[in-house]
């Protein structure tokens, strides 16, 4: 099973989210973390797990992922439910009495001559009725550097910003606020370019010269945006709203 960076593990421990700072002057994009345990009116629980070695586990532990694996105390002896996909594991996981959703992040790269770009996406699978079945599958991360300065004329042009660089994170938590029935998830997200605005169906050298001015965040608010997914008759999750494309961004 391919686990998750040491680094990550403790980050998500703490947040449940990608890496995200506090806001900085130049404004680049970022969220505040999730402290967990978080859990709704309703009883469902959203928690962080554990990782020793290749296992990852709930703090009592009654839910380990192992091997591609996931297993419960409760559950009869045989064998554990399978889990697809070959994404790492994600840091947290959402109870719902005997059943549960467990996640992957799956994470596409693709490499520039100037730089690369990296972009994730998170999927839940509910691990009930001895089965892991996917439920939901949603932005989570991404970070591409394009373009690159090729000597000391580009450099002097550049103002010294020789990548042009998208981000995008995202926090993940439940609605507090469920009374009744499955959780409801909140995705909220921040999306951002440097040096100013950006778009990649443009060439930024169009712009001309760049200047001390220009070497700020500038903040998407097309794809910083909010989205409360809730469960569907046919048991899939659904966003109250559709989500922007946002191609800049997700597409590595």
């Amino acid at each position: 099973m391919r686990i998750i960076a040491a680094a990550l593990a403790a980050l998500t421990l703490a947040a449940c989210t990608p890496p995200a700072q506090e806001e900085t002057p130049t404004g680049e994009p970022s969220l505040p973390g999730v402290t967990l345990p978080v859990a709704d009116r309703a009883g469902n629980r959203m928690e962080a797990l554990t990782q020793e070695a290749e296992r990852w586990c709930t703090s009592d532990g009654v839910w380990c992922i192992e091997n591609d694996a996931v297993m419960a105390s409760f559950m009869p002896a045989g064998p554990a439910i399978a889990l697809p996909g070959e994404g790492e594991i994600w840091g947290a996981i959402v109870r719902v009495g005997e059943t549960a959703f467990v996640g992957r992040v799956y994470t596409d790269q693709q490499m520039y001559s100037g730089g690369g770009g990296s972009a994730q996406h998170l999927t839940l699978y509910e691990i009930a009725n001895g089965e892991a079945r996917e439920v939901l599958r949603m932005p989570y991360s991404a970070d591409s550097m394009i373009r690159a300065c090729f000597d000391e004329a580009d450099e002097a042009t550049r103002a010294g910003a020789c990548h042009d660089e998208y981000r995008f994170v995202s926090r993940i938590s439940l609605d507090e606020g469920a009374s009744s029935g499955a959780p409801v998830i909140i995705l909220e997200t921040a999306a951002g370019s440097f040096p100013g605005p950006l778009t990649r169906t443009q060439d930024s050298a169009e712009r001309g010269p760049l200047t001390e001015d220009d070497l700020v965040w500038a903040r998407d608010e097309t794809c910083s945006f909010r989205r409360t997914y809730t469960r569907q008759a046919d048991g899939l999750y659904a966003p109250d709203q559709p989500l922007p494309g946002c191609a800049d961004y997700l597409e590595p």
